[in-house]
């Protein structure tokens, strides 16, 4: 296996964590919304965790193997597709981290002071978001299947 098939192969497993992590969060909140009070309030502090950490993680992982790729020779940087990239990541770090990470944090601030009307409307506020965070690796794979050019 050679250098450019290790960095794509990590670069396309951490946009998989990505987006399965996200699909998770869509499968499994509304499950474990309809249960006990400290389960919700479980799920809410991995919540926070995802965004703290595990996102972050993720992100760094597909910068620099994404960036890697590119300075190792297989794409240019005047593929408009290595753009469309790099801003889902900067969009995805300041909406995800930022955004859905804050959110995240009042509602499980919310849940642990027994609110459980503005933990609700927290979770609300979430979604738009999360949708459109979700959307950005579905752009810059499809830019990149696509190969879009300048």
């Amino acid at each position: 296996m050679n250098t450019r098939n290790v960095l794509l192969t990590l670069h396309i497993a951490a946009v998989t964590g990505w987006l399965g992590a996200d699909i998770l969060r869509y499968v499994i909140s509304p499950r474990l919304a309809r249960e006990s009070p400290e389960v919700v309030t479980a799920w809410a502090r991995q919540q926070v965790w995802l965004h703290d950490v595990y996102y972050a993680v993720v992100a760094v992982v597909i910068a620099v193997t994404g960036v890697a790729l590119v300075l190792h020779g297989h794409w240019s940087w005047s593929s408009t597709f290595i753009w469309v990239g790099v801003g889902a990541i900067v969009l995805g770090a300041t909406l995800g981290g930022g955004g859905l990470g804050s959110i995240a944090k009042q509602r499980l601030a919310a849940l642990e002071a027994g609110d459980p009307a503005a933990a609700h409307a927290a979770e609300r506020r979430q979604l738009p978001l999360a949708l459109i965070v979700s959307a950005l690796p579905l752009i810059a794979i499809f830019a990149m299947v696509q190969r879009w050019r300048l």
